[in-house]
């Protein structure tokens, strides 16, 4: 694979990063607003660059949210993620990280429950504002200046995280595993490969 050109613009203040097949984008002011220090920023472009270049290859691979739109979008950006923590060797959120460990057996059992919600859509579907489903999308992707109360922003990037995170420990192809993650074919099989467990059992 060719890695994709790398574009930093300073842009309207709405995107740290976005990709597509051969090119991704940064926001700069974005970026820098994350980053009070320059090692701080170095850290910060690290991860982008590395989540940015996993999504230019998932739109090379062809996968769409025409299936399980909430599951494959934190399946999507869970890859990007787990694959960035790889090549940097770092939590990609830190104090996200640390808030929901702790809670994961609920988070887990909220998140079955909104992608049971929100599998009826498509992404060619706009759910009402304010609808269930809409609620349902929006407490785990796409609210990175609007989190639920309490809750930090993009949870569902943490949750596929610790979805790959366990389909990867369990995979006997590693090699296999990642293309895995660019593909994103079936998302049902690969959340019951990563399902979380509490010790001694399942959830």
């Amino acid at each position: 694979m060719k890695l994709p050109q790398v574009y930093i613009v300073f842009g309207a203040n709405t995107s740290g990063g976005t990709a597509k097949p051969g090119a991704q984008v940064l926001g700069l002011e974005v970026l820098c607003r994350m980053s009070p220090t320059p090692d701080k920023l170095r850290q910060t472009l690290r991860h982008f660059f590395a989540h940015e270049t996993v999504h230019s290859f998932q739109q090379d691979a062809g996968m769409t949210l025409a299936r399980d739109p909430l599951l494959t979008a934190i399946l999507v950006e869970g890859a990007a993620d787990f694959i960035a923590q790889l090549v940097t060797g770092e939590e990609p959120d830190a104090a996200r990280a640390a808030w929901a460990t702790p809670r994961e057996a609920e988070l887990w059992r909220q998140m079955q429950a909104d992608i049971a919600l929100t599998r009826t859509l498509t992404d060619k579907d706009d759910p009402e504002e304010g609808s269930p489903e809409a609620k349902a999308y929006a407490r785990w992707i796409g609210n990175y200046s609007t989190p639920p109360a309490g809750w930090p922003p993009e949870l569902g990037y943490w949750m596929g995280l610790r979805i790959w995170q366990r389909y990867y420990a369990a995979a006997p192809d590693k090699h296999a595993a990642l293309r895995a993650m660019l593909a994103v074919r079936d998302p049902r099989a690969i959340l019951a490969a990563g399902t979380y467990k509490r010790r001694g059992g399942s959830l």
